[in-house]
C-alpha cells in the first residue's frame, strides 16, 4: 500500500507491483484515478488526485525528468515514463539481508526478471577487468550505476553496484563462503586439503581458518593489509573451494554462490597483495631517499631530490608519484616531537631558492662550507692584499679587526653565499643547541659555531688571523714592501702623480658630461611636452586636468579632509621624485617608464589601497610627476 501521495512514490510502487520500470501513461493515470478514489475516504490527502490527476501528474512529472529521475518517452503506441533509478533500488533491496541471502547467489539480470539498459551497466570479467577497475581512480565508473561481474563455467553473473566495490562486497562473499563451508562438514574437507601447503604454520592457518567460521567480516579487515601469510591463505583457499565445487557438479544456489564468492575473494585479494607489495616498495624508496638525502653534498633542490636513483640505478620517481614525494617531503619538514625542529629543514639560499637538509646533517653541511669557504676567501684576500701593498698601497682592514671582519662577511658572501645565508639562518643555531642533547643524533660540527648563544666572528669561524695573513703576504713579496719608511714614501709620490692625473681626467669629464648633459635636458623636454599633448584631453590644462582627477579620486565630505589628502599624495609622489628620478638623472622618461612609476608610488602606500577612483588617482600621479619635470627645468 502507497502512503506517501508524492508522485515518485507512487511511480515506485507501481513499478515494483509490475516488475517493470517502464510505465504506460495512461494506464498509470486510470491506476492512481481508481487507487486515489479507494484512499480518499481515510486519507483526505488523496482528495486532490481524484479532483485533478492530471494536472497534478504533468506538473510533478517534469519536475522529477529535470532532476533526473525518471525519463518521458514515446513510442507508436503511446508514452511511457521509465524510472531511472529502477535497477539501482532494486539491487540495493536484493542486498539488505546478506546474512539471511548467504545460501542464494548474486543478484542478476535474470533474477530481478527485468534486462538493464546498456548505458546503466559496465561489464567486468571477475580476473582481469575487475583488477584494472580496482586501480581506476576513487574505484567507480561515473557513466555506469550498475556493475556486471562476469564468471567463467557457465556461472550466472553478479550485479553490484559501485560503491560496494571492495568492502561490502568482500563481505557479501565470505558470508557466502562461511555458508557453504558449514553444511555437511565441507570446513574440515577444505582444511585438510590446505595442510600440505602450510607446513609448519598449522596453527596460524587454523586460527585464520576459524576466524573465516566465527567472524568472517573481520576477514576483510586482515585481507586489507595485504600481509604475505593472509595472501597464501587466500590464494591456495580459493583454488581449493573452485577445485571442490567443481567435483560435486551439482548446480545447487549455495554451491552457485559459494563459486561465484571465490572468484571475487581471489581478484580481491590479488588488488590488497599489489597494493601491499607496492607500498612496501614505496616505503623502501622513501628510506632510500632520506638515506641519499644524508650523503654530501647534504644540501638539494626539489629537482636534484626528484632525480635520485637507488642502488640499481632505477628512479626513485617511479616508485612513488609526485604528489606522494610532495606530501613526504611536508610532512617531514613539519612534524617535530617536544617543540624541537623537524627532521627536514627547508632553507633558503642568496637568491631564494628552497633546498632541503636533513637536520642530523646540517652542521656537516656548515662544516663542509666552512671547509671550502676558508681555501677561496684566503686566496682571494691574500691576491688583493698582494695587490695593493705592491702597488704602496692600503686598506683599513689590514689594521683593525672591525674591518677586517666586514671584508671576511663580504667575501664569503661572494665566494659563498649558501654559507653566508646559513650563518644568517636562526635554524643552525637551533640545531646547535639541539646537538648538545645527550641523545642528539646529530652529527657535531668540526668547527665550534657559537659562543653563549652569538655566532663567532667570521675570522676564528674560516681560521683566518689579520696579522699572520698580512705578514704572510709580505713575505711573498720582494724586500722593501716591507719596510715602513720607504713604502710610505713611494707611495706619497705615487699618490700625488694620480692626483694630478685625476684631475685633469676629471675636467676632461666634466666637460663631456656638461656636453652631454646639455642635450639630454633638451631630449627630456621634448618628452615632457609630448607626454603632456598626449595624456592631457583637448580642453585642459595640465593643471586643470589635474584639478578635475582630484574631484574623481579625492572626493570627501569634509572639504578640509579633502584638501590633507591631496596635499599628502603630493607630498609622497614628490618625495619619491626626490629619492628616484633626480639620482636617475639619465633615465629616458617614456610612457611606460612615467606609469610604472606612478603604480609603484600608489601601490607603495597602504593607506591608500582602498582608495575609491584609484585608476583615476594613478592618472593624477602621472600629471603631478610631468608637473614636477617641468618645473624643474
Amino acid at each position: 500500500m502507497v502512503v506517501k501521495t508524492d508522485l515518485y512514490s507512487i511511480l515506485v510502487a507501481y513499478a515494483y507491483k509490475n516488475n517493470s520500470p517502464y510505465i504506460g501513461v495512461n494506464a498509470f493515470l486510470d491506476f492512481i484515478e481508481n487507487y486515489a478514489k479507494k484512499l480518499s475516504e481515510e486519507n483526505p490527502e488523496w482528495l486532490a488526485w481524484v479532483r485533478d490527476k492530471t494536472s497534478i501528474f504533468w506538473q510533478e512529472l517534469t519536475v522529477l525528468t529535470e532532476r533526473g529521475r525518471c525519463q518521458l518517452q514515446s513510442d507508436a503506441s503511446e508514452q511511457r515514463i521509465y524510472l531511472c533509478d529502477y535497477h539501482t533500488q532494486r539491487i540495493q533491496k536484493a542486498y539488505e539481508n546478506s546474512e539471511q541471502s548467504a545460501s542464494q547467489p548474486f543478484p542478476s539480470e535474470s533474477s530481478l526478471g527485468s534486462p538493464i539498459p546498456d548505458d546503466q551497466k559496465r561489464t567486468l570479467k571477475w580476473d582481469d577487468t575487475l583488477l584494472a577497475y580496482l586501480f581506476e581512480p576513487h574505484s567507480s565508473d561515473n557513466s555506469a550505476q550498475i556493475l556486471v561481474i562476469t564468471f567463467p563455467d557457465g556461472l550466472p553473473h553478479a550485479l553490484v553496484l559501485p560503491d560496494m566495490i571492495p568492502q561490502k562486497l568482500t563481505e557479501i562473499a565470505l558470508l557466502k563462503i562461511r555458508h557453504y563451508l558449514r553444511k555437511d562438514g565441507d570446513a574440515e574437507f577444505i582444511l585438510r586439503k590446505l595442510i600440505p601447503q602450510f607446513h609448519g604454520r598449522e596453527a596460524s592457518l587454523r586460527d585464520q581458518f576459524n576466524q573465516l567460521l566465527i567472524r568472517p567480516l573481520d576477514c576483510f579487515r586482515i585481507m586489507e593489509t595485504g600481509g604475505e601469510f593472509v595472501s597464501l591463505f587466500w590464494m591456495y583457499f580459493c583454488i581449493a573451494l573452485k577445485k571442490d565445487i567443481k567435483t560435486r557438479k551439482g548446480g545447487e544456489s549455495n554451491e552457485i554462490a559459494a563459486s561465484q564468492a571465490a572468484y571475487v575473494i581471489d581478484t580481491i585479494n590479488a588488488y590488497y597483495k599489489v597494493l601491499a607489495t607496492k607500498q612496501r616498495e614505496k616505503e623502501l624508496a622513501f628510506k632510500c631517499l632520506e638515506a641519499r638525502l644524508a650523503k654530501p653534498p647534504f644540501d638539494y633542490t626539489l629537482d636534484q631530490i626528484s632525480k635520485f636513483t637507488n642502488n640499481k640505478g632505477v628512479l626513485l620517481l617511479s616508485q612513488y608519484s609526485e604528489t606522494a614525494l610532495e606530501e613526504w617531503l611536508k610532512r617531514k619538514s613539519t612534524e617535530n616531537e617536544q617543540n624541537a625542529l623537524p627532521p627536514l629543514l627547508i632553507m633558503r639560499n642568496a637568491r631564494g631558492d628552497q633546498y632541503f637538509v636533513l637536520k642530523t646533517k646540517l652542521l656537516s653541511l656548515c662544516s663542509n662550507l666552512l671547509g671550502m669557504a676558508r681555501s677561496q676567501v684566503k686566496e682571494a684576500l691574500s691576491k688583493h692584499w698582494s695587490k695593493l701593498i705592491s702597488e704602496f698601497s692600503s686598506e683599513p682592514a689590514m689594521e683593525n679587526d672591525d674591518q677586517f671582519e666586514k671584508l671576511l662577511v663580504a667575501l664569503v658572501e661572494k665566494h659563498s653565499p649558501l654559507l653566508a645565508t646559513l650563518l644568517d639562518d636562526p635554524k643552525l643555531q637551533l640545531v646547535c643547541h639541539e646537538a648538545e642533547q645527550k641523545d642528539s643524533n646529530i652529527t657535531p660540527s668540526v668547527v665550534k659555531l657559537f659562543d653563549n648563544g652569538r655566532l663567532l666572528p667570521y675570522s676564528t669561524l674560516l681560521f683566518i688571523e689579520r696579522k699572520s695573513l698580512l705578514f704572510d703576504v709580505k713575505l711573498m713579496l720582494p724586500l722593501w714592501y716591507s719596510i715602513p719608511f720607504l713604502t710610505a714614501l713611494i707611495g706619497f709620490f705615487k699618490n700625488l702623480s694620480k692626483k694630478k692625473g685625476k684631475t685633469v681626467k676629471a675636467a676632461d669629464e666634466e666637460t663631456k658630461e656638461s656636453a652631454n648633459s646639455i642635450d639630454f635636458e633638451s631630449e627630456q623636454k621634448s618628452a615632457v611636452q609630448l607626454l603632456i599633448e598626449e595624456l592631457v584631453p583637448e580642453g585642459f590644462t595640465l593643471d586643470s586636468y589635474m584639478g578635475e582627477l582630484e574631484r574623481r579620486w579625492g572626493w570627501l565630505i569634509d572639504k578640509r579632509a579633502q584638501q590633507n589628502l591631496v596635499r599628502d599624495v603630493k607630498s609622497l609622489i614628490r618625495d619619491d621624485y626626490r629619492r628616484n628620478m633626480q639620482n636617475k638623472k639619465q633615465l629616458k622618461l617614456t610612457r611606460q617608464a612615467l606609469s610604472e612609476m606612478a603604480k609603484t608610488i600608489i601601490d607603495s602606500a597602504p593607506s591608500l589601497a582602498s582608495i575609491n577612483g584609484k585608476d583615476s588617482l594613478i592618472l593624477y600621479a602621472e600629471m603631478y610627476l610631468l608637473s614636477l619635470k617641468v618645473n624643474s627645468k
